[in-house]
């Protein structure tokens, strides 16, 4: 098995730690993670470093991959850039939960986290570091963009197109043939029956933009 390293120690952590157990898949040496103290524990692993402590310890645990384990979309994109400065020619893993359903024909890229009874349909793809959580479906046809993200419950029908770096929140439910832009976030509980721009916060059922936002505005709390 690969000798890794977890980017990021938090829930999304505890996750991603869970799908591997599950598949015997990495052998995982502990987490990266600036915010934490050294010798943190999650999950029964340690922090063993932070940014500036990678280079080096990826020589001395001859370390083969390295997963991405951040919600925030915008942050995990910098933080990929971050990391592929620092090694770069590290693999970024991609982990799929053994009960998730998945077609033959799909596509799914590197750095990407597909969580527990996800469902990805016939001729779906999903770009580099996307996570599908818990119990969300990708319909036929549809392209989530690299950096997107669907959040636990989600519907997305078929031929839907989800820009990059946005997210899909809790429940929400897309219907076919709708384009959802680049940085945009659909809020919790939403129903989207229109494609919606670039850079939006939208929410409600039926969906309505309600404002402009920036690339590195938050919305998880």
């Amino acid at each position: 098995m690969k000798n890794i390293l977890i980017y990021g120690a938090s829930g999304h952590a505890k996750m991603i730690v869970d799908v591997i157990k599950k598949n015997n898949s990495h052998n995982i040496m502990g987490f990266i993670d600036t915010y934490k103290p050294l010798g943190y524990q999650l999950s029964n692993y340690k922090v063993i470093g932070h940014r500036e402590h990678l280079k080096q310890l990826s020589i001395d645990l001859n370390i083969e991959g390295i997963i991405i384990a951040i919600g925030d979309n915008f942050t995990r994109q910098k933080v990929s850039d971050n990391i592929r400065r620092i090694l770069p020619n590290i693999q970024f893993e991609t982990v799929v939960h053994p009960t998730a359903t998945l077609a033959g024909d799909i596509i799914i890229e590197e750095g990407s986290v597909i969580m527990a009874k996800a469902v990805i349909n016939a001729g779906a793809k999903v770009g580099k570091f996307c996570i599908i959580n818990t119990a969300s479906t990708l319909g036929h046809d549809s392209v989530m963009a690299d950096y997107s993200s669907l959040a636990s419950g989600v519907t997305i029908a078929g031929t839907v197109k989800i820009g990059f770096c946005s997210a899909i929140c809790l429940r929400s439910i897309i219907i076919q043939n709708v384009e959802i832009g680049n940085n945009t976030v659909i809020g919790a509980g939403s129903l989207v029956l229109q494609s919606i721009g670039d850079l939006k916060l939208a929410y409600g059922n039926p969906v309505k933009i309600i404002k402009d936002r920036k690339v590195d505005s938050k919305y998880l709390s």
